[in-house]
């Protein structure tokens, strides 16, 4: 199966409301002259490179609850998530935020780097694997929240039990296993280790070898190898390694039991299913076929996955 591209439509930087585009210059001490519309994930908000008249760089995304009201909230989370992380944790820096209330700006350091290509290749898989091992080794911040509460993954199939309209009567006849699958994975996703959560390929950018990640909107608590199965469930999606043998010989995952492993990717699966069949959200246009895309690649890999099957 070909994946969706994970983007969506963006507005160009002059779009975004002048007085939210002058605090920004504010910030920066500069007037901008140069706002380059960095491409990837499903935000109708801007995201540009910027460059201003004095040389200053820096990367800003801007967002107002007219595009969608869901992604000011987004940004505030995220937010405060960088104001959280330590500086052992590759991110770029937030240099300044903005919220007027409707309207939300991150102006954050620019990144000089590259983003992985797909399928991901060795090289940046393994700079990846690096940084999903700095993230995991740090203990998270209590103002994070939870995994369990975080973008009800762990809920997906009993909203799907409760209401089970727009999902195949197949999936249906397995409702038993897979909501016992989601009940082990509320129980074994629990920890104190920052998550990432969302380390797909283009919320990463590798700068001298080393993978910097991007976009903490959905950061929390959790335990220490969810974002390396995450990203072995992007291998399946976008292409690259053997996503069974990724985890067999990582650190973080290896001696994880399979049926652990295999319980995240089922509640992966559900909260694809359960997520497609809703109507797209204002301003995302394109997220709903990559969630449908996710989720049966989620349940073919939890049908063929050679560490629990």
């Amino acid at each position: 199966m070909t994946a969706p591209l994970p983007a969506g439509t963006r507005i160009p930087w002059d779009a975004v409301p002048e007085h939210v585009r002058g605090e920004v210059e504010a910030v920066l001490g500069s007037a901008v002259v140069s706002a380059r519309t960095q491409h990837g994930g499903f935000s109708p908000g801007a995201a540009v490179r910027v460059v201003c008249a004095d040389g200053t760089r820096a990367f800003v995304k801007a967002c107002g609850s007219e595009l969608n009201p869901d992604s000011p909230d987004l940004y505030r989370a995220e937010i405060r998530a960088l104001e959280l992380l330590p500086p052992t944790v590759p991110h770029a820096r937030l240099l300044s935020a903005y919220d007027d209330g409707v309207w939300v700006a991150l102006v954050l350091e620019d990144v000089d780097g590259r983003r992985p290509p797909v399928p991901w290749g060795d090289p940046d898989v393994a700079s990846m694997a690096g940084t999903l091992g700095q993230v995991a080794a740090v203990r998270a911040p209590r103002g994070l929240p939870v995994f369990a509460d975080s973008a009800g993954l762990l809920t997906a199939w009993d909203e799907i039990a409760a209401d089970p309209s727009g999902v195949p009567g197949a999936l249906l006849a397995r409702l038993p296993e897979l909501l016992d699958r989601q009940a082990v994975a509320r129980d074994v996703t629990a920890g104190d280790h920052l998550v990432h959560w969302d380390a797909r390929n283009d919320n990463v950018l590798v700068r001298d070898g080393q993978a910097v990640l991007l976009d903490w909107a959905w950061a929390c608590r959790g335990t220490w190898w969810l974002d390396t199965l995450l990203l072995a469930l992007d291998f399946r999606i976008q292409g690259g390694p053997d996503a069974d043998a990724f985890l067999a010989a990582s650190p973080l995952t290896r001696d994880v039991p399979g049926e652990h492993l295999a319980a995240l990717v089922a509640a992966a699966a559900g909260l694809g299913h359960e997520r497609a069949r809703r109507p797209a959200p204002p301003g995302l246009p394109t997220i709903r076929a990559w969630q449908a895309h996710w989720a049966a690649v989620a349940l073919t890999w939890l049908d063929e996955g050679s560490l629990w099957s």
